[in-house]
């Protein structure tokens, strides 16, 4: 139960390291131009980037099977972004290539993120 305890933590921490990264991303796309491609490449690295270090984190509070820890909360942390763009858009998201590519980097992200967690 300590497991899911530190895990929830760590994730509530990595989307709000998300959304403080996204509010910055609109602060930007105010200031300057963005075309689509940019905004979409950001938006993929803010992704890694919350994945990364929500799943250092989680691993150093878990202390145990770092980069094993790292890789589930990879995954859950994109699933959970996944249904809720699901539940907003009311439909399945687009293309199932990004999608593929946007949860192998994640998980990716993840297990580095353990392997590198103090």
């Amino acid at each position: 139960m300590d497991y899911i305890r530190k895990m929830v933590k760590s994730l509530i921490a990595g989307y709000v390291i998300t959304l403080l990264m996204l509010g910055l991303l609109t602060y930007f796309m105010r200031k300057f131009i963005l075309d689509e491609k940019a905004v979409d490449n950001i938006i993929f690295g803010i992704y890694v980037a919350g994945s990364f270090t929500g799943a250092m984190l989680s691993a150093w509070m878990i202390k145990k099977r770092r980069v094993v820890t790292g890789i589930i909360y990879g995954a859950v942390y994109i699933t959970v972004l996944l249904v809720i763009a699901t539940i907003m858009k009311k439909q399945a998201p687009d293309s199932s290539n990004n999608i593929a590519m946007s949860v192998a980097a994640c998980v990716a992200a993840g297990a580095f993120g353990g392997f590198f967690s103090p």
